[in-house]
């Protein structure tokens, strides 16, 4: 009797598991803002704001962001967080996040061709339910 209670057991955890695995490659990520917030000369930083849809019928838990920020095909800073925050079933969220620039980098290329009108590109990956989901995004400056 033991034995059939464990194989129920480990069957439904099965199942949940991979109920939230196959539910949870339908997360939706779209860029909701990325640009200069500030920072000094010194250590100039760019938000990224990402809003998260979860159309499923099951709470997804986001674990990490990783990515790098790019100014004129060039990498200027990256990032790796953990996020450990949960969006409930059929709602959205919005995560922000701070990349600190790489100065020398963003330096040499506003000597060159000044922040305006630049493509500014987030490249990287969001993890949520142990899923990773690709990110690819780019805006022009004003």
């Amino acid at each position: 009797m033991s034995k059939n209670l464990i194989l129920v057991g480990l069957a439904v955890l099965g199942w949940i598991g991979y109920k939230k695995f196959v539910l949870a490659k339908k997360i939706n990520i779209s860029l909701k803002n990325i640009g200069f917030n500030g920072g000094t000369f010194w250590q100039p930083v760019v938000n990224v704001q990402l809003e998260v849809e979860n159309p499923t019928d099951t709470t997804t838990d986001i674990q990490k962001i990783s990515g790098d920020i790019f100014l004129q095909n060039k990498i200027v800073g990256s990032i790796f967080q953990n996020v450990n925050q949960k969006i409930l079933a059929k709602q959205k969220t919005i995560i922000n996040f701070n990349v600190q620039l790489n100065l020398v980098d963003a330096a040499l290329i506003s000597i060159n061709n000044k922040f305006s009108n630049q493509i500014i590109e987030f490249k990287g990956n969001l993890i949520a339910d142990f899923v990773s989901f690709p990110i690819n995004y780019s805006i022009q400056l004003p």
